[in-house]
C-alpha cells in the first residue's frame, strides 16, 4: 500500500493506494504550526480507524507547497513507518518536458496533475486546479507548455469582505437564478461564481487557441465540483488527480 500525501496551503488530501486504485481519501486542514508528532498522530489514527494496517505501508509519496509542513511529514512518516518518504522535487522522472523559463519553478502539484492527464487521460490537454489559487495548465504531447495562475474563489472573496467594510460573508456554493442580483447577497453571488465562471472558461480558450490541440479539459480541486459544472469550456472533474499523479510518480521513481 501507498500513502499519497499532497500539502496545499489550505487543505492536505491524503490518499492510500493499492497499486493504482485508490482506497481511501481522507482530508486534512493545513496547520504551518503542527508539530511532526501532531501529523503521525493524524495518520495514525486514519489508518487504525478505517481497517487499513501500518504495516501494509510500502512507501509514502509526498507533494508540497508549503516547506514547513514538508519537513513535519518527513519526520512524521519516519518515525511512523521507519521509511524516507518520495517528495517530488526538481531532478525526479516525470515523463514530462516541462517547457518553461525555469522548470524548478513550478508547483509539485501542478506537476502532479500533468502527469496524471497524460497517464490517465490524454497526452494532451488542459488542466484547471481549483484551490488556494486557480492554476490552468496547458500539456501538448507530454510537454508542459506553461500555466495561468489566479487567485482562487475563497482567497479572493475572503479579500473581498475584509476590504469592504459593507460586505460581509455570504454562501457562494450556489448562483443565484439571475446573473442580476437583487439584493448584497445575490449580487456578490453572483458577481464571485459566474465572475470565477467567466475566468476560467476565458483562460481556457485562450489556452487551447495558442496550443491549437483538440479540446480537452479536467477540473480537481476543492471548488471543482461546485464550479466546473457552470463552465463550459470543462470535460470532466477528477477530484483525485492530483493524488494519482503523485501515486504515478512514485511509481515512476521508486
Amino acid at each position: 500500500m501507498i500513502i499519497a500525501i499532497d500539502v496545499g496551503n489550505t487543505n492536505i488530501d491524503i490518499g492510500f493506494f493499492q497499486g493504482y486504485r485508490l482506497l481511501r481519501h481522507f482530508e486534512l486542514s493545513t496547520n504551518r504550526q503542527a508539530t511532526s508528532y501532531e501529523y503521525a498522530l493524524n495518520l495514525s489514527w486514519l489508518i487504525s480507524n478505517n481497517n487499513l494496517k501500518s504495516d501494509d505501508v510500502e512507501g509514502v509519496a509526498l507533494s508540497s507547497v508549503v516547506p514547513p509542513v514538508t519537513l513535519e511529514l518527513e519526520r512524521a512518516v519516519r518515525y511512523l513507518f521507519g521509511i524516507k518518504p518520495f517528495i517530488v522535487a526538481p531532478g525526479i522522472k516525470t515523463g514530462l518536458i516541462i517547457d518553461v523559463e525555469n522548470p524548478k519553478e513550478v508547483g509539485s502539484d501542478i506537476i502532479c496533475n500533468a502527469v496524471s492527464l497524460v497517464e490517465d487521460y490524454r497526452i494532451s490537454g488542459i488542466v484547471v486546479d481549483f484551490g488556494t489559487a486557480i492554476t490552468v495548465t496547458g500539456v501538448k504531447d507530454r510537454r508542459l507548455l506553461g500555466v495561468a495562475i489566479a487567485p482562487g474563489i475563497w482567497t479572493a472573496s475572503s479579500a473581498l469582505w475584509e476590504r469592504a467594510a459593507r460586505l460581509s460573508p455570504i454562501d457562494i456554493f450556489n448562483p443565484p437564478e439571475s446573473v442580476l442580483g437583487k439584493n448584497t447577497v445575490t449580487a456578490m453571488q453572483s458577481g464571485i461564481i459566474y465572475g470565477f465562471v467567466g475566468l476560467v472558461d476565458k483562460l481556457v480558450s485562450l489556452e487551447l487557441e495558442e496550443m491549437k490541440i483538440e479540446p480537452f479539459v479536467i477540473a480537481t480541486g476543492g471548488w471543482s465540483e461546485r464550479i466546473a459544472k457552470y463552465c463550459s469550456t470543462i470535460n470532466l472533474v477528477d477530484p483525485y488527480l492530483t493524488l494519482k499523479g503523485l501515486c504515478r510518480l512514485y511509481m515512476k521513481n521508486i
